[in-house]
């Protein structure tokens, strides 16, 4: 005896998938300026830390990849903020980021010159300070662990990149202040971190490796005037940076 297919329940079964995947593709594009700015915010300290090390010849080829990397992701990023910001005000803050982001990648291109290393600087700087602007226009956000996983990835972007510009000569008293804040505040953040009620494989996975890393770390950072260990703030910062992915992806 055959079995008879009912072919308009089957066709149904196939209609109800490829709309519930094509739903999900459209939720998944859906514009999100705050996200890509939070993106660009770490970006902006990423790509620093990555030039003055590739400069000075410290994890030159790691740093370089990173480099190659966040360039082009920091062009892709404010590609889609010029399209999804609609107020005036920030399409004008995303238009002057992308003006930055060229004469950044063009000071990059030229070679390292003490003037240029300052160019670098002072050109992340304005990007993070487009990308705040834009985070800080939404009033009515509530930090959530997500956000908190986030900052602590853009504080150690920026502790590192002001303890590898000082250690190239850039030992203004304000990035020594910078440094030593990010610091701070990374170690207020880390306690909440540690107070989240996180299931076992987590508290023994990433939380475990963030609390055993930054009690040693953070003296590396703080280390800034000397700047004489500045492989070992590379590999902790990364090693840190994918326990903090590890946990973006469980809040995800």
């Amino acid at each position: 005896m055959k079995t008879r297919i009912n072919k308009t329940y089957g066709l149904g079964i196939v209609l109800t998938v490829v709309l519930a995947g094509t739903s999900l593709c459209a939720k998944e594009a859906v514009a999100n300026p705050l996200v890509d700015a939070e993106k660009l915010r770490t970006l902006s300290q990423d790509i620093a830390k990555d030039y003055f090390y590739v400069e000075q010849g410290i994890q030159a080829s790691s740093a370089k990849a990173g480099l190659k990397n966040d360039l082009l992701a920091l062009g892709t990023t404010i590609e889609k903020l010029k399209k999804e910001v609609k107020d005036p005000e920030a399409k004008r803050v995303v238009e002057f980021m992308s003006f930055s982001q060229e004469e950044l990648q063009d000071t990059i291109k030229e070679g390292y010159s003490a003037e240029n290393g300052g160019l670098v600087l002072d050109y992340t700087e304005t990007l993070l300070e487009g990308s705040e602007n834009i985070i800080n226009q939404d009033k009515s956000k509530v930090e959530s662990m997500e956000d908190v996983i986030n900052e602590m990835e853009f504080l150690l972007e920026r502790a590192s990149k002001y303890y590898i510009a000082f250690r190239a000569g850039y030992t203004d008293d304000s990035n020594v202040i910078q440094a030593q804040n990010a610091v701070k505040k990374f170690g207020i953040l880390l306690k909440r971190i540690q107070e989240y009620n996180y299931p076992d494989e987590i508290k023994n996975g990433p939380v475990k490796k963030l609390l055993k890393y930054w009690p040693v770390s953070k003296d590396f950072y703080l280390g800034i005037k000397k700047s004489d260990l500045p492989t070992i703030v590379f590999i902790s910062t990364k090693h840190m940076k994918r326990a903090l992915d590890k946990l973006a992806k469980y809040h995800q």
